[in-house]
């Protein structure tokens, strides 16, 4: 096979829809290979379909990429995925998508590039395959357009989606997209992240807006609270959009938040504890170049807040970070610090210092006292108690 068709112009890496018509096709075509790269073990002639919709409820609808058929029943959802994430509970509402009988003979693979690799350990019943795995049985088609086709599929996601290492600089992108030259440093960091015990990681998508953030999260047992160190390009996402190259990048922006989960208000956040923690394992810590910008607030409470912190002997820089918008938003309230390692940085520097800031986030998530019990956090925004907590309105 001396020559390949050029697949970019088919092809484009932000095209999703692109990408699951030919894989739809490929798979129609052969599937006998279909059947054996899923896992489908059902007889009978195969139907695939595109973005089929089911309703949820009356107002929403689910619609997987692809769904396989056999015999009148679902045995594979197929999830694509190229530079985007995963949907807030995408995968759980997926899975039940498929009736409850027919969950378990049916495959839920998500389809992502390996070297920007899913995480989808949190949802029940699936499997992450990348696209490198998926495509390459096809190579070995007997129907010699299929092989073709695959075979420069695989060349074209080589040549789109480059490698970096340890000695890729966090600003010198050239000849890629800038966006996904981000989430290929993004997914670096999450990849190489020495992760202390009793924490986890994530990758997540900052709103919509194309730019990624790797989390470490040591979560405060039985307490609602996580401390969280999180890395991500310091540029706002409306802004690296703007950008003709890597030139412009600020640099990696490193950020420690004490996050209240599962609630709708940034009322009852336990600024005491945020100042404890501070006080007990970062104000040693002068190596870290904090960002010096005060917090804005424009909340009654927010600003209570603040003041409490200053109140307490904390720096006038803690505090930044998101509260009640965030909260009505994620159901999550973090504020805490930042600071911003320079554009020069190595991937694999970038990666010491936050595995060096999670170790910190583990010893704070163990300390012997903890933050108000989500008890009670419900009852000061219910107004039924009166502890005194910094930051609560009323």
């Amino acid at each position: 096979m001396s020559s390949l068709p050029d697949l970019r112009f088919l092809l484009s890496i932000n095209s999703e829809n692109a990408w699951s018509d030919l894989l739809a096709t490929l798979m129609n075509a052969d599937q006998a290979i279909t059947r054996s790269v899923l896992g489908i073990e059902a007889f009978g002639p195969l139907q695939i379909r595109r973005e089929v919709s089911k309703p949820r409820d009356r107002k929403a609808s689910d619609r997987p990429d692809l769904v396989v058929e056999a015999n009148g029943q679902v045995v594979a959802v197929v999830e694509v995925k190229l530079l985007a994430g995963l949907g807030s509970e995408q995968l759980e509402r997926y899975y039940k998508y498929v009736a409850e009988e027919d969950r378990n003979d049916c495959q839920f693979v998500t389809v992502s590039l390996r070297r920007i690799r899913l995480d989808t350990t949190h949802a029940q019943g699936w499997q992450n395959l990348t696209w490198e795995e998926l495509i390459a049985p096809f190579t070995s088609s007997p129907m010699p357009w299929a092989a073709t086709t695959a075979t420069a599929w695989a060349s074209h996601i080589e040549s789109q989606v480059p490698e970096v290492d340890g000695d890729t600089v966090w600003n010198q992108i050239d000849g890629i997209d800038l966006y996904l030259a981000l989430r290929l440093r993004a997914a670096y960091m999450y990849d190489n992240v020495t992760l202390p015990g009793g924490s986890s990681k994530s990758i997540q998508e900052i709103g919509s807006g194309g730019l990624y953030v790797a989390i470490v999260d040591a979560p405060i047992s039985g307490s609602g609270y996580t401390v969280r160190w999180e890395a991500t390009e310091s540029l706002p996402t409306q802004d690296v959009g703007k950008l003709a190259g890597g030139s412009g990048l600020r640099g990696v922006d490193v950020r420690f938040f004490l996050v209240q989960q599962q609630v709708t208000s940034s009322k009852a956040y336990d600024w005491d504890y945020l100042a404890l923690l501070w006080q007990e394992y970062l104000a040693q810590e002068d190596w870290i170049p904090w960002r010096p910008h005060p917090p804005r607030k424009t909340l009654q409470w927010e600003k209570d807040g603040v003041a409490r912190l200053k109140e307490l002997g904390a720096p006038a820089f803690l505090g930044n970070g998101y509260g009640e918008g965030q909260a009505k938003l994620s159901g999550e309230v973090e504020f805490g610090a930042r600071f911003v390692l320079p554009p020069s940085t190595t991937l694999k520097e970038a990666a010491e210092v936050l595995s060096r800031v999670a170790v910190i986030g583990s010893r704070m998530a163990q300390h012997a006292t903890q933050p108000q019990a989500k008890e009670t956090v419900i009852a000061l925004i219910n107004g039924e108690s009166d502890s005194g907590n910094a930051g609560v309105d009323g």
